[in-house]
């Protein structure tokens, strides 16, 4: 499919600078209805693997289906092709392997009822790009099966709801065939078979099941239910970015060279901020229902910490962080960006 990896890499870049560098010029008109006391509580030890795979390639994570279960990428040792590994504690698993010239991505990862599902954006021989989705069961006990390649102009976030297992389909949204504000909601059953197509009035990703959240920075943030008909426009103030699940709010606002961080409701109720010099790590909020996944920068040295929602505390997790990622309920980090030695995983499910 033609334009099916720009696309891709456009709507990472949009989603991960459209919230978190947007500039903004003052803090909310309302304050906080409520600050609780930070509190820091021992965190959970680290599942640990090398960023080594036995034959010496280095291995990046890509997702987590538990803490120590993850499914990464990894070149071949002669550099001919790129891998999609699933390690776990009985060893690795070579999922994919793809000619390093077709320029494969790995992305949309989710997990459910003991199934991994991916999607694979590669080049043709022809010059196009063609995105198909994949599943394999994480207990090895079947090989990787396509669903289809029928994913129409797909659109990932860099969101754990990329692709969503729901009402027994994988579903994903994708942009139209025209330039019309529409968005294509799109899905296939769990074993494969024919791509069912819907058209949604405006833009839109997909947050939790089985409402949209709108990414159309010129109009008002919109929750939708595309079951029901419901709308919902989140409260936020002008200076604010704001990213939600219908049942809560990561708000945002960045006075000189800071940022500051609250919590809430969609009809902005429950207000509380977030303590500490923060910045977020990932587009998604309310992870597992109740974490914000954040970095705090303490002179030189950089800790990764969860704010935990629901007992308003922060629990810190590690320390010295070089690159960190989040999705679902997992947290994940290297102790250095380039060449880390180790990969360390925390469960807050």
């Amino acid at each position: 499919m033609k334009k099916a990896r720009p696309l891709i890499a456009l709507a990472v870049a949009l989603a991960a600078g459209g919230w978190l560098l947007a500039a903004v010029e003052s803090a909310p008109d309302t304050p906080p209805s409520a600050t609780p006391a930070a509190a820091t509580a021992s965190p959970p030890a680290p599942a640990v693997f090398s960023a080594r795979l036995p034959d010496g390639a280095e291995y990046t994570p890509l997702f987590y289906a538990a803490a120590a279960v993850s499914v990464g990428a990894a070149p071949t040792p002669d550099g001919s092709a790129d891998r999609l590994i699933l390690r776990d504690r009985g060893g690795d698993r070579e999922l994919r392997r793809v000619p390093r010239d077709r320029f494969a991505q790995f992305l949309g990862f989710t997990a459910t009822d003991g199934v991994l599902y991916w999607a694979e954006s590669a080049a043709n021989p022809d010059g196009t790009y063609e995105t198909r989705v994949w599943r394999v069961p994480l207990d090895g006990s079947a090989a990787p099966a396509s669903l289809t390649a029928d994913t129409g102009a797909v659109v990932f976030f860099d969101s754990e709801y990329d692709l969503v297992v729901a009402d027994g389909r994988l579903h994903w949204v994708a942009a139209p065939p025209d330039d019309g504000a529409r968005t294509e909601l799109r899905s296939v059953a769990l074993t494969g078979g024919r791509v069912t197509t819907a058209s949604f009035e405006g833009r839109f990703r997909h947050t939790a099941w089985p409402w949209l959240l709108s990414v159309d920075d010129q109009a008002p943030l919109v929750l939708a239910n595309p079951q029901t008909g419901e709308q919902r426009i989140i409260t936020r103030a002008a200076a604010e970015s704001v990213v939600c699940t219908p049942a809560w709010c990561r708000s945002m606002v960045q006075p000189g060279d800071r940022h500051i961080y609250d919590v809430m409701r969609p009809d902005g109720t429950a207000r509380r901020r977030v303590p500490g010099a923060l910045t977020a790590v990932t587009i998604d909020n309310a992870l597992a229902g109740r974490y914000e996944i954040f970095t705090e920068a303490q002179g030189a040295t950089v800790h990764l910490v969860a704010y935990d929602i629901d007992a308003g505390a922060i629990r810190r997790l590690g320390t010295d962080i070089g690159v960190i990622t989040a999705r679902a309920g997992v947290v994940w980090w290297a102790d250095r960006p380039a060449n880390p030695t180790a990969w360390k995983s925390v469960d807050l499910r």
